[in-house]
């Protein structure tokens, strides 16, 4: 994350590569990263964003994305 005020509003990037799965799997990763930030963005700050994912995807659910990524914005909060 970097702050900079300057922008209006959070931009977010993904960092998912091969060793998550096939594209199939990567896009679902990806899709679910959008909602669940579409639905906490106003809690984003203005910035720069990055997400990676480091494990394969085929096991992950969307209850364990939005965990992730809320436990994420807490760190990111506190560093603001």
């Amino acid at each position: 994350m970097v702050s900079d005020p300057s922008l209006e509003g959070p931009q977010v990037a993904f960092a998912i590569g091969r060793t998550a799965g096939t594209a199939v799997k990567r896009n679902r990763v990806r899709r679910q990263l959008r909602e669940v930030l579409r639905k906490h963005s106003p809690d984003l700050g203005p910035g720069l964003y990055l997400l990676g994912l480091t494990r394969p995807a085929a096991d992950i659910s969307y209850s364990d994305v939005s965990q992730a990524v809320v436990g994420l914005m807490s760190k990111w909060s506190a560093l603001g």
